[in-house]
């Protein structure tokens, strides 16, 4: 344990060190010079790298500047919209009115046009089918599984090649919730019944084991998605047993990936952490814990529509907003998630509790630091494996601790080989600087991103400059990503 008067060396190091990289912008050279004269440059982009695997919501009614928005940001796919069966087929029998599809597939053909990847999500039961009479929320009564994967597979047939190509299908939006917990124009599922066996989720497997071979039959590259679970915190007592429902049912093989939603922090603890580990955890209970998991919706919230309830006010929600999204992506590679999408990308305020990284205000899109905190930190993520320990919430005694996610690269941001990505944060919030003793090898040159929640992604070497091994570096609650090359 470091005694008080080499703590306050280490402090003195770290702000001498930090005062020094002020001026220190990436070029061309393989080691940092000093000049005070230099400013921050922006690091030089090679070739364009594939598609990161996380996204936005991008639905029917966005406007074209904000699917330019999201291309800036290089996603794998995007949120495209909902299929309603209630819509496609009105009448049992009368034929399929692919019209009622047709802002969906305007909006499918632009994503697809800038290079993105669509999901859908298919919901919404016809009067005529419908389990719950007058809820369009509800599942389809069993006799009318069958029209239901028959329908699915002419969808799926439909949209399987060429501009309107869709691969990946979500069936129905949270059906983990009851009918009397939400509306129809909610826009998710009203599946649960305690009535039921497992809450429902057993009768929820019994449809997918009826619509998978209908969608593989119609295209067999299309990937079905189960859920998507809104999984409740921190009773999951009912989302519990509808997953374990879909399971016991025999339907472990009747879905590609599992879908579910997780918002933000629940007191100090991280809901993707804690529900991808309950998920896991429940899957692995039927052998299946290599199932791979989807998060299609994250975001944070401010728990409310007023911006007089966001704490501790408004303007700095949306910078603990910003901390979240510079670092949740992260955490996603690391959690061995397939992939993660934002929810939503561009809304007139208050939108879904704020959650939105740009704000429609009179048609004028003014981006939030959230927006480029995704985007920046997604960059720097591009190419990033996993190679830490198992991801696990910090226990609430080590909220004000640094918090390490490790990461290689094959091709480091300068191209001088692989690299170790480190990405560096405080749960705790409004934290004073914590010192924290990187160890590297001797030497070893380092690049550090700065302000990553700003328009322009500055990097500069923050490099082992006096060769023992070791890179002081200043942490708190905004997530601080430094690469280290190899030698």
């Amino acid at each position: 344990m470091a005694t008080r008067g080499q703590f306050h060396r280490h402090i003195g190091l770290l702000w001498a060190l930090l005062v020094a990289l002020v001026g220190l912008p990436i070029e061309a050279q393989p080691r940092p010079t000093t000049s005070q004269n230099q400013v921050f440059l922006p690091i030089l982009l090679g070739p364009a790298l594939p598609p990161n695997p996380f996204g936005f919501d991008v639905r029917t009614y966005s406007r074209d500047e904000v699917v330019s928005y999201a291309s800036a940001a290089n996603p794998r796919w995007v949120r495209a919209g909902d299929v309603s069966w209630a819509a496609v087929e009105p009448v049992r029998g009368g034929g399929y009115r692919w019209e009622a599809l047709a802002e969906l597939e305007a909006n499918i053909r632009r994503l697809r046009a800038a290079g993105v990847e669509p999901t859908l999500v298919v919901q919404q039961s016809p009067d005529w089918a419908q389990r719950v009479p007058g809820r369009l929320c509800s599942a389809m009564q069993p006799e009318y599984v069958g029209d239901f994967a028959r329908f699915m597979g002419a969808l799926v047939a439909r949209y399987a090649e060429g501009p309107l190509a869709v691969n990946y299908w979500e069936i129905w939006n949270e059906p983990d919730f009851a009918p009397q917990q939400v509306k129809d124009s909610d826009g998710m599922g009203c599946w649960a019944d305690a009535a039921l066996p497992y809450h429902g989720g057993a009768y929820y497997g019994e449809v997918l084991k009826q619509v998978y071979p209908a969608v593989k039959a119609a295209n067999p590259r299309a990937v079905v998605l189960a859920g998507a679970l809104a999984y409740f915190w921190p009773d999951d007592t009912v989302s519990q047993a509808f997953l374990r429902g879909i399971l016991a049912s025999g339907a472990g093989n009747a879905f590609d990936m599992l879908s579910f939603h997780a918002y933000g922090e629940w007191g100090a603890g991280d809901l993707l952490i804690n529900k991808t580990a309950r998920i896991r955890q429940i899957l692995s209970e039927f052998n299946l814990a290599d199932k791979p998991l989807f998060a299609t919706e994250i975001a944070a919230t401010c728990g409310s529509n007023s911006e007089a309830s966001c704490t501790p006010n408004f303007e700095q929600w949306k910078q603990h907003q910003a901390n979240y999204a510079a670092r949740i992506y992260a955490e996603a590679i690391a959690l061995d998630l397939k992939g993660a999408l934002w929810y939503t990308l561009a809304l007139i305020k208050p939108g879904f509790q704020f959650s939105q990284l740009i704000d429609d205000e009179d048609g004028t899109l003014v981006p939030r630091p959230a927006y480029y905190a995704f985007r920046n930190s997604a960059e720097l993520l591009q190419g990033a494996r996993y190679v830490g320990p198992p991801v696990r919430e910090p226990p609430p005694d080590q909220i004000d601790k640094v918090q390490v996610l490790t990461f290689r690269k094959a091709n480091s941001t300068i191209g001088n080989g692989p690299s170790t990505l480190y990405v560096l944060w405080v749960p705790k919030l409004d934290m004073p600087n914590s010192a924290y003793r990187l160890t590297v090898a001797p030497g070893a040159t380092a690049i550090c991103a700065q302000s990553i929640q700003a328009e322009q992604l500055y990097r500069f070497y923050c490099s082992d400059t006096n060769g023992d091994g070791v890179i002081w570096l200043a942490i708190n609650s905004f997530p601080k990503y430094v690469e280290v090359l190899d030698q």
